[in-house]
């Protein structure tokens, strides 16, 4: 008998540009509705949801049961708290732009309502998750992850929302994430400090989900599929030779951090179609992937801060575009059948 595929949703970092993802996804789950589906939470169909910093967002919702439609109000509703303008500190010069506490107090409260108790922890997940972040203060890289093999028990009981916030940490745009907690059979305080947005390390997190599925966990290249999800992309060019490419040219509505994110968003998308099918055409892809993302056009572009409502429609807009072309496929090869069982080596002991 043949085993189920391994499903696998990723979703970029982006901002506010979360919307994108957050629709399309919310398209589905309509889908699954309509169809008279059991079960119509996504969190049912994905063996793993990897996401970046407002990806990780997305992701931590979902695989924590949230539905998709209320994620996407998180968004919609909250733009212009969440960015909340100021002259002086949106100049972010002398500090981040924007105050990271309207967004945590968003988090938690959110996350909150999906465990019994209110105390929503990792390991209160239903399926698999990774989440990328940076930590400052010891240089290294890292990836929050579920008790999903015997070996991964450092991070399931760290509170949710700040997992989210630690790979939502943008540089310029908010602080490096510190936080505190306890385990819930302890009374000793956990201390971490300078996380900073994942998006310097993996903007689209596809590898890691790739990754962690045939090199963790065992599953074999041919069983896996792969859904990534961008927050659309932002062509950069520049043909103007003699321009000042200093801090008021790369600072300007984020250029940098746009241009970075994006780019290396482009790079993983290359380097996991170069795994799939090899160099040129004709062979054979070794697994499943389905990428769907958006290229803007000029004067198109959404800002990673933008709090305009006719800049976040336009992103609703392109994403119901998005999915009237890619909806049917993705639907077929992602939701007709629930996931395998996830059976974690660790859980909570209480909600």
């Amino acid at each position: 008998m043949q085993e189920k595929a391994f499903k696998i949703l990723s979703i970029d970092g982006g901002g506010i540009r979360g919307i994108l993802p957050a629709r399309i996804l919310c398209e589905l789950e309509d889908e699954l509705s309509r169809s008279g589906a059991q079960n119509e939470r996504l969190y049912n169909y994905f063996d793993l949801i990897c996401g970046t910093s407002t990806g990780g967002i997305i992701a931590l919702g979902l695989a924590l049961g949230m539905p998709a439609k209320e994620i996407l109000d998180l968004y919609k509703k909250n733009a212009d708290k969440i960015f909340k303008k100021g002259w002086l500190r949106n100049m972010g010069i002398f500090g981040p732009k924007y105050s990271a506490e309207y967004l945590s107090s968003l988090l938690e409260n959110g996350f909150s309502k999906l465990s019994a108790n209110g105390d929503t922890r990792l390991g209160h997940a239903k399926t698999r998750v990774c989440i990328p972040t940076y930590n400052a203060q010891l240089g290294k890289t890292q990836v929050y992850k579920t008790a999903h093999h015997e070996k991964l028990i450092r991070d399931y009981q760290i509170p949710a929302h700040h997992v989210a916030l630690s790979s939502a940490a943008a540089p310029v745009f908010f602080p490096p994430h510190n936080f505190s907690y306890k385990n819930v059979d302890s009374d000793n305080p956990v201390h971490v400090s300078m996380n900073i947005d994942g998006g310097t390390i993996a903007n689209n997190p596809t590898h890691i989900g790739l990754v962690e599925a045939h090199n963790t966990l065992g599953v074999p290249l041919n069983e896996i599929k792969v859904l990534s999800i961008g927050t659309g992309h932002s062509v950069f060019s520049e043909s103007q030779l003699k321009r000042g490419f200093g801090l008021i040219y790369w600072g300007k509505k984020g250029r940098l951090i746009d241009l970075m994110f994006s780019a290396q968003s482009q790079n993983t998308d290359n380097m996991i179609k170069l795994l799939n099918n090899g160099v040129g055409e004709g062979e054979k892809p070794r697994f499943y992937y389905k990428r769907i993302q958006h290229f803007f056009q000029s004067g198109e572009e959404v800002g990673l801060d933008e709090t305009n409502p006719n800049k976040l429609l336009q992103l609703e807009t392109i994403a119901l575009n998005c999915y009237k072309e890619h909806g049917a496929e993705t639907y077929r090869q992602f939701l007709t059948e629930p996931k395998r069982e996830f059976k974690p080596h660790k859980q909570i002991s209480h909600g």
